[in-house]
């Protein structure tokens, strides 16, 4: 739905957000995005109705759980929507915290309605949940990460024109591929510094306790299984836990082990800095090939990390500049305006840029 020039960096120019909330979240002044039908399928509410206290309550009686609601005349879901989505997925998926740490199996359908729910959220809002999982300077804790990696992994297959079916498979893989270190002792997990060679061999465990604990419990599907004992893998052979190469790691793996590296390297730890997206792009694109999967390595960057036409930058030789052109190839070095004149960063290999000053202004 294209209406109108939305204030917050979330967004881009003329798209109005659209979310999927709790009933219970969903406030007075809110859009529906899309019609109410019941479980006969009559029509409840119809769309672009403005919900007020009484509506909302009607719905609720009826039966309705969640509604597809826009930011439209709402500053609420401008700047809390994605957020609000994420904690709710993180909540829910506390049960399976729970479940593993007490040896337990947990409820499959459950991930897999969470899994669901993500990839049509981020089919229709990739622009506003990739900004919020980039603008994060840390992670709070395990189940976070994996929401993190699930949103990248999406917008990485959205990228490649995969369908949705293949995306909730993908999904569910992400939302429990770090299952395993809910076996690892906390304080090694939030160890203020770096691991000792015990605690790194003990994590470097976790996706084999992760895949243990999945091959177990009815329902669990191959591709999740997959993922969780091979997203720290890599094509060369250096990764863990069998240290497979190529072709034996699933093309599933290959997606979240780019999603993961990116979301561990953009976070604060006690024993290192955060690296700004520019830096952390770069990293990734010099391991495209050689460790991670060249062709998806560049989908990510192209849809995740790129600069946007019309971003200001600043070069590594003083220069504020504006991003006017991709190159497909070299998604890290686009073609800028600077100093009256455009320069290829991609035939300018001692040129790069350091700073975003600004996405995408006028």
């Amino acid at each position: 739905m294209f209406v109108k020039l939305l204030s917050v960096s979330l967004f881009k120019k003329g798209v109005v957000a659209l979310f999927s909330l709790p009933i219970d979240q969903v406030l007075s002044g809110m859009k529906l995005a899309k019609p109410v039908l019941n479980m006969q399928g009559t029509l409840l509410l119809d769309k672009d109705n403005v919900l007020d206290e009484k509506s909302i309550t009607a719905l609720r009686n009826a039966g309705a759980k969640r509604l597809w609601v826009t930011d439209e005349g709402s500053q609420f879901l401008k700047e809390q929507g994605p957020q609000k989505v994420f904690q709710e997925i993180v909540r829910q998926l506390e049960t399976v915290k729970e479940k593993t740490i007490l040896g337990k199996s947990f409820d499959v359908n459950l991930v897999n309605e969470v899994a669901q729910e993500l990839v049509e959220q981020i089919v229709v809002n990739e622009t506003p949940f990739a900004e919020m999982v980039r603008m994060k300077a840390a992670e709070n804790s395990i189940l976070e990460h994996m929401v993190d990696v699930s949103i990248l992994s999406i917008i990485i297959a959205k990228s490649l024109g995969m369908d949705k079916l293949d995306m909730r498979f993908l999904c569910f893989g992400t939302l429990v591929h770090d299952i395993g270190q809910f076996l690892i002792p906390r304080e090694i997990l939030n160890k203020p510094t770096q691991l000792n060679d015990s605690e790194l061999k003990l994590i470097r465990k976790h996706p084999q306790f992760g895949y243990d604990i999945l091959k177990n419990i009815d329902g669990v599907n191959k591709h999740a299984l997959n993922i969780t004992l091979q997203h720290h893998e890599r094509l060369d052979g250096s990764g863990y836990p069998n240290g497979i190469k190529v072709n034996s790691i699933a093309h599933f793996s290959r997606i979240v082990a780019i999603a993961d590296i990116y979301t561990a390297i953009i976070r604060e730890k006690g024993y290192r800095r955060r690296l700004p997206i520019y830096e952390a792009g770069e990293l990734l694109w010099a391991q495209a090939g050689i460790t991670l999967d060249r062709s998806l390595t560049s989908a990510f960057l192209n849809s995740v990390v790129a600069f946007p036409i019309r971003s200001t930058v600043k070069l590594n030789n003083g220069v504020v500049a504006k991003v006017i052109a991709q190159n497909a190839d070299f998604p890290m070095r686009p073609v800028v305006y600077a100093d009256g004149e455009m320069v290829d960063l991609s035939e300018n290999p001692t040129v790069f840029i350091t700073e975003v000053i600004a996405y995408e202004s006028d």
